[in-house]
């Protein structure tokens, strides 16, 4: 688990530092409540105070934070459209103060890019020890092997999907590590099936839990094609995990529903249902949402979510579907507290769930529009098509 992390300025910034220390992510009650309000009226002015763009953001929205109660700010804060990263970079701190910077696309199409200073890429990770500790995925005593379905690392790719991919690789130890997109030496990755293949083969006849992350296209098509051999029923170690993100976006033709998916990997694999969870996350918002036992998105306590109708960018009550605006004070490095996505969801009540969590819950319904711009999903499913 990660050390303790400090903000930048303890006194402004101190209702933040509160909410990313509570450890509990679906702890909601009406204290966290209140804490996450101040924390990004704290977030508001600290963003308005140390970036240009954004105090000017505000006003041409007429918006001025006092004149709002304390729980009305979240859903009237004017968002940023993910998009907005696509071409353009703005800071909140001084640009010597950023340790990494992360991209939502790999080898092809705009780009957006999210820089983050020091406490907001250990919050960020902080965060996802905190969910994963919450579902008892932290077993520091218990090897396991790793395959990745997604990219092999290499020098100045900084897709945020291989970040945490590998960043998941911590919560358990290491006997081996294998990527099926390939590092092919010159600067560009493969999609390596029948090595993938073999990989599966060989960790089952090991016989230690392995963990699966990365896109679900290529767990897909990996497993289609073991079926197509005549390959199936490998019955992996019970402990084994899958932990999906990324989405299928550029093969969304192809996409068979998430159940489906599910089913295909317990009979195949024999990976227990309940150990098989998607995520959800991007650059632009750095939250980590990972599915229940019930294959639900909860929302954790450091980050509030509303849906918004893609007419009127109203935003609607649960069970409609629009495009989905997560806001988060956390971040301090750029003004990225409230975000508009181009994906479609709907939001739920916690108590449609019976998984315990008090948190609402939100499902991925699709994706607005047709556009050239390509996520890092879209670049990784173009492998399949040999480009």
């Amino acid at each position: 688990m990660s050390n303790e992390i400090l903000v930048k300025d303890s006194l402004r910034l101190a209702h933040i530092q509160r909410l990313c220390d509570i450890r509990e992510p679906y702890n909601l009650s009406s204290e966290t409540e209140k804490i996450f309000n101040i924390a990004l009226r704290e977030a508001i002015d600290w963003h308005s105070c140390n970036c240009e763009f954004y105090k000017n953001f505000l006003i041409l929205n007429n918006f001025f934070v006092e004149d709002y109660q304390l729980d009305k700010i979240a859903e009237t804060l004017p968002f940023l459209h993910a998009n907005f990263f696509k071409t353009h970079e703005v800071l909140s701190v001084p640009k010597s103060e950023i340790v990494l910077t992360l991209t939502s696309s790999g080898t092809t199409g705009q780009k957006s890019q999210m820089f983050f200073d020091d406490w907001s890429i250990k919050s960020s990770r902080r965060m996802v020890d905190f969910i994963f500790d919450y579902f008892e995925f932290i077993t520091p005593n218990n090897e396991v092997n790793y395959f990745l379905f997604a990219y092999e690392p290499l020098e100045n790719f900084n897709v945020g999907t291989t970040n945490t991919n590998v960043y998941l690789t911590s919560y358990a130890p290491a006997k081996n590590i294998f990527f099926a997109l390939r590092n092919t030496g010159v600067g560009k990755h493969e999609f390596d099936i029948f090595g993938s293949i073999e990989k599966i083969k060989e960790y089952s006849e090991e016989g230690l839990p392995v963990r699966f992350t990365g896109f679900p296209a290529f767990m897909y098509f990996t497993l289609k094609r073991m079926e197509d051999f005549g390959i199936s029923s490998l019955n992996l170690n019970p402990e084994s995990l899958v932990i999906f993100g990324g989405g299928w976006k550029g093969y969304a033709d192809q996409a068979i529903p998430k159940v489906e998916l599910y089913n295909m990997i317990n009979r195949q694999l024999g990976i227990p249902l309940e150990r098989i969870r998607q995520t959800f996350g991007s650059v632009e918002h750095s939250i980590p949402y990972l599915e229940c036992e019930n294959h639900n998105l909860h929302v954790p306590i450091w980050s509030k979510v509303f849906v918004r109708d893609v007419k009127t960018l109203e935003i609607l009550d649960y069970h409609q579907q629009g495009y989905l605006n997560f806001v988060t004070p956390y971040i301090t490095s750029v003004p990225a507290i409230s975000v508009l996505m181009g994906d479609i969801g709907e939001l739920y009540p916690s108590d449609e769930c019976s998984c315990g969590i008090s948190t609402p819950f939100f499902n991925i319904t699709g994706r607005a529009g047709i556009s050239h711009n390509k996520s890092c999903a879209i670049s990784a499913a173009e492998l399949l098509k040999g480009k």
